[in-house]
């Protein structure tokens, strides 16, 4: 196995434990895609998941599934085949699954996960179908919180944190460098299980980002948004823009599954004013955005929070949002933002996210006591290199 347990465990089944681990998964790219190796079944047989954090669940397709269903990502799948495994189980639950980039359905099962020196029986769903042709992977692995798992399972995160199997409730990822295709092997990028290496890849402190209950839960990577600030613009060619948002009216998920950072409809104009560009020519093709248009010296700010006090803002600047390849040209970069369908709703996607150190953060190991928040670190220079991404259509 390829991953890295920084602290000795036995091997357990949901048991109280002597110590504890932090775990480092490799990430390889596929297409744009974010994926790591999960060991699952008796006998073990790998598989490559994408991590999710705007979804809960965990599945995998099934044998049939591997063969049958339609998959155009170049890429074969292996198959999750409860049958070869004498460790799987059952749970009597089903369920479909519906996201932007497809659907999937298939029965709630259990069976032994491993990473590293760590076992313990995992819930996931057994997936019979799916139309998700462009996936390379067999399958996800869902990051976001069990209130909005389907299927009777549990998020992996979690059900390895309350059973006392991680140093620390939190995940974290640096995305490396590479961010389109890392071939058969892993990159350098990382997710990090049970804890976080700010020393190792951030420089200064995190900005912290406080999260959002939705009816008195918590379901995904989700904050209240107070304050969108596009700054300068491009040569000097922009109108800042200040818009502060009412409570409530506004929200936005960090979400590593999908590509692009969307805007709502109501305030996309203004904003790609701010930064000297006009979304309308854009979309009309009346303008092709170059490359040399995106530098440092204009950004964009999210402010988050419920209250002054909690407040934090993350900026991201106009050489971050490269992403060439726009028009099939290599001068040409592709549009900063997406206009969204809903309002008040932003969706930050990779985009945003691999410009970043991030450690998603629960606060604490039992469901009762969470206060979870998302971090944000500058990369120090010797971590970060400016990558293009050329297209990125892993939009759930």
């Amino acid at each position: 196995m390829i991953y890295n347990a920084r602290s000795s465990l036995g091997a357990i089944a949901l048991a109280p434990l002597v110590s504890a681990a932090v775990l480092d998964l490799p990430i390889t790219f596929r297409n744009t895609y974010a994926i790591v190796d999960v060991a699952i079944g008796t006998p073990a047989k790998t598989h490559s998941l994408m991590f999710d954090t705007g979804s809960a669940t965990a599945w995998i397709v099934d044998a049939e599934c591997a063969e049958d269903c339609n998959n155009d990502s170049g890429w074969s799948r292996d198959g999750y085949n409860r049958n070869e495994s004498s460790s799987s189980s059952e749970l009597g639950t089903y369920a479909e699954i519906s996201y932007l980039g497809g659907v999937t359905s298939g029965p709630g099962v259990a069976d032994t996960f491993s990473l590293g020196d760590a076992k313990w029986s995992q819930s996931f769903m057994d997936a019979n179908e799916s139309s998700w042709t462009v996936l390379p992977a067999d399958g996800f692995l869902g990051l976001a919180f069990s209130t909005i798992t389907d299927a009777g399972t549990k998020t992996m995160v979690e059900t390895m944190m309350q059973a006392h199997l991680l140093d620390e409730p939190r995940f974290s990822i640096y995305y490396g460098t590479e961010l389109n295709d890392t071939g058969n092997a892993a990159g350098k990028g990382v997710l990090t299980i049970g804890g976080s290496e700010e020393e190792k890849y951030v420089d200064g402190d995190l900005t912290w980002v406080p999260l959002q209950r939705i009816n008195g839960e918590y379901e995904v990577w989700r904050s209240t948004l107070r304050i969108l600030t596009g700054s300068e613009g491009i040569s000097g060619n922009g109108s800042s823009t200040d818009t502060q948002f009412y409570p409530d009216d506004a929200w936005g998920v960090f979400d590593s599954g999908a590509g692009t950072i969307t805007v709502p409809p109501l305030q996309v104009d203004a904003l790609y004013q701010s930064i000297g560009m006009n979304y309308t020519a854009i979309l009309n093709g009346d303008h092709i955005p170059l490359c040399t248009e995106f530098n440092s010296s204009w950004s964009v700010s999210f402010t988050f929070g419920d209250d002054d006090a909690s407040a934090s803002t993350v900026t991201i600047t106009g050489d971050q949002l490269a992403r060439p390849g726009f028009a099939y040209r290599d001068d040409a970069c592709n549009p900063p933002f997406d206009g969204g369908h809903t309002d008040g709703f932003f969706l930050f996607g990779t985009a945003l996210l691999n410009q970043f150190y991030t450690v998603f953060d629960f606060g604490a190991e039992n469901v009762e006591d969470y206060e979870p928040r998302v971090g944000f670190g500058q990369l120090k220079e010797d971590t970060f290199e400016l990558t293009q991404l050329l297209g990125q259509d892993c939009e759930k």
